[in-house]
Formats: C-alpha cells, structure tokens, sequence
C-alpha cells in the first residue's frame, strides 16, 4: 500500500472511532474536557473557527454519526481509494483535506461528499457548515473562513480594499476603498435573541432576525448584486444599475427597487411580505411572480405551490422593532418563532398545531412569562421536558 493511501486509511479510521467517543461523551453528558482521547485530540490538532464549531456540535455530531452506522465502513475505505487512484485531477483535493484531516467533522463530510458523488448546490453546502444554534454571539466569518465574534469591543476590520466598521446597535457597515474584480464572500450569523444590521457596499442594509445567516461578497463585482439567505431577513435596497437578487435555496428573489421581508425557515413556508416597491418572485421551474406593496407570496418547499395575499406588511415586520406580533397565526408558527428566538425546542402536539390566536408582545419577556400567557388563552399546558426541551400537553 503507497503511503498516501495508509495516511487516508489511518485518518478515516480514526475518524470513525473519534466519532463513536464523541457520542459516548454526548450520551454520558460529560465535557469534551472529560474524554481524554478527545481532549488530546483537540490539543494536538489546534483546531478553530467553523471546524471545531463542527466537530463540538452534538446535534451535527449525531447527524454524521446516524448516516456513518449505516455503512459498510470498509467497501467505503475500499471505494474512496479506488476514487482517489483514478481521479487523479482531485487528488490535490484529496491531500489538502487529510492535511486538516484533523477535524473529525471535516473527514466525514469528505466521506459523505465522496461515497455519495452527488452534485450540492453550494448554498446548502455553505448552510450545512454553519449551525446557528452553536454560536452565542453574532459571528462574522470572514473569506479566508476565520470566525470573528462581533462583541461591543470589536474594532474596525480592514482588508487592502476594504473596510468593516461596527457602531453601536448591532450594525456593521462595508465600505469598499478600491474594486478587486473579484468576488470574496463573508457570512453574519445572528443567534438567538439578537439582531443585526448589515449595512452593504452598496449601500443597501439588511437587519437579520434570530436563527439567520447571510452570505454576501464584501463587494458587488460583476454585472448583478446576490447574496443567499437562511432565516429572516429585512432588506432595505439600494438604487443600482445592477440587479439585486436574494438566493433562498432553489427559488430567488428579483429586487425592482424595494422594502421587503423574506421569512425562510427550515421546515416552514418561505414568505416574502412586500413593504415599499417592487419585487419578482421565482420558484424552482415556475415563472416569476411580480408582488405589489401589502403583499405577501407563501410557497410552499415541499410542491412549490405559491398563493398571493393582501396583507398589512407592519404586521410582518415588527420584529425589527423588538416586538412579537402575530394576528390569527397558528399556534405552531408562533411557537415556532418563540423557540428560535429563545432558543429552545418546542414539541407541538398534532391536533393543538392549527390552533390560531393573536399574540403581541416585547421580545424582552422572559420565555416562561410568554408561555405563561399562551396558556392562560388557550388553556394548553406547556411544560419543561429538559434544559433547552418543552411540549404541549
């Protein structure tokens, strides 16, 4: 066997181990500290930014762990060196990530994106890498992928042309001071109980709701501006020559000069809620939908099925202003945005999910005060199940 191929070998077998030791320690609630092999392992292999959010993420960790116990881990070994014989245009690929083959989380992704040869779209690619619910403060992740926590100290980031200020109110501000041609892309991640206001190049802003995250280049090079979301998202746009686009998986969103609200939530409709000027809505293989002022278009993921309503837009904005509004929503949506706000998960029982009711109040209440208040109107039981756990009864 060539040594190349022993050194893939070693490390893929030590990924699977790591991982069955990374389970036990999540089984047994202990601290990573307290696996001592893991503990080693981090100290050894000086891991940071996004690999090690990865590899310390319980949720992320399972998820790799479900898919890995359901393989035959030797025809994979066997299938992946044969891969990496023939494909010899790959293979510098392959020798850069068992270099940072030190992250256990970046070996199995390798796995998975090897074994499985399907082409991802880069947007689920770039989402799948970043959980929102590990971080605890708003994140900046910079091009060259390092993770700046955006705290009240933070100072001016300069790049050789261009430059990031932060001010007080959760707002970042790009300014470039000369065009690169080329497009470097940053990711603001906004965790629970903040929100964060982006101020772009062009001079259009974005204030991001909890749970959110969004990819934008730090300059609009080219002929149109485009930046992809997950969460939700208020976009003020700029007047430009160039078109602004919002890439929300599959579908997209063409901006004619405007004031709108994206909603895209895993698990959810994506609702996009017209305030002020124009916008074109796009489902995957439909035709665009023109959506006028107090306007909202609901799709649904799983059909594409979209429907346009005549809506009060403030309504759907609110939360910008500190504020939970909800006027006859279900009791599963709202709960739904409770739980990412806060952080926590809420188990909704099947016949109480379409249950619809109004509720306003200020995103400073505790959790306890808001379910308290649920309640006493509906007279559903919310209780606690664990630390971050609750359910209906």
């Amino acid at each position: 066997m060539k040594l190349e191929d022993k050194e893939f070998e070693d490390y893929y077998h030590r990924a699977h181990h790591l991982t069955n030791e990374l389970l036990s320690t999540y089984n047994n609630n202990l601290s990573l500290e307290e696996n001592k092999e893991i503990d080693t392992f981090l100290k050894e292999n000086h891991l940071s930014g996004e690999l090690i959010d990865r590899l310390t993420s319980s949720e992320i960790h399972r998820e790799y762990y479900n898919h890995l116990a359901q393989e035959n881990k030797e025809e994979n070994l066997a299938l992946l060196l044969a891969q990496m014989r023939k494909e010899k245009p790959k293979q510098k690929r392959f020798r850069i990530w068992y270099h940072i083959a030190a992250s256990v989380a970046a070996i199995i992704a390798i796995i998975f994106w090897t074994q499985s040869e399907r082409q991802v779209e880069k947007y689920d690619d770039w989402y799948s890498q970043t959980i929102t619910e590990q971080y605890t403060q708003p994140t900046l992740i910079l091009e060259n992928d390092s993770s700046l926590i955006l705290a009240d100290d933070t100072q001016a980031i300069v790049s050789q042309d261009y430059e990031i200020k932060k001010s007080q109110g959760n707002t970042l501000k790009y300014t470039v001071t000369s065009q690169s041609g080329t497009l470097r892309y940053n990711k603001l991640i906004v965790p629970k109980q903040y929100t964060y206001t982006l101020k772009l190049s062009d001079q259009s802003e974005v204030i991001l709701n909890a749970g959110s995250i969004l990819r934008y280049p730090v300059s609009f090079a080219g002929d149109k501006r485009e930046v992809e979301l997950i969460g939700e998202a208020f976009f003020k746009v700029a007047k430009s020559d160039k078109p602004f686009l919002v890439r929300l998986g599959k579908n997209n969103v063409t901006v004619y000069g405007t004031q709108f609200n994206i909603r895209s939530r895993t698990n959810s409709d994506l609702e996009i809620v017209l305030v002020k000027g124009s916008i074109g809505f796009k489902a995957e293989n439909q035709e665009e939908i023109r959506i006028k002022p107090s306007q909202i278009v609901v799709c649904q993921p799983e059909t594409g099925k979209t429907q346009v309503k005549e809506i009060n837009p403030k309504d759907y904005i609110m939360w910008t202003e500190n504020m939970f509004v909800f006027k006859g929503q279900t009791l599963e949506r709202i709960l739904s945005e409770v739980s990412i706000w806060y952080g926590v998960q809420i188990d909704i029982q099947v016949d109480v999910k379409d249950m619809k009711l109004t509720l306003i109040t200020n995103k400073d209440n505790s959790l306890e005060d808001i379910l308290k208040f649920i309640t006493k109107i509906t007279n559903i039981k919310i209780t606690k199940t664990g630390d971050m756990e609750y359910k209906t009864e």
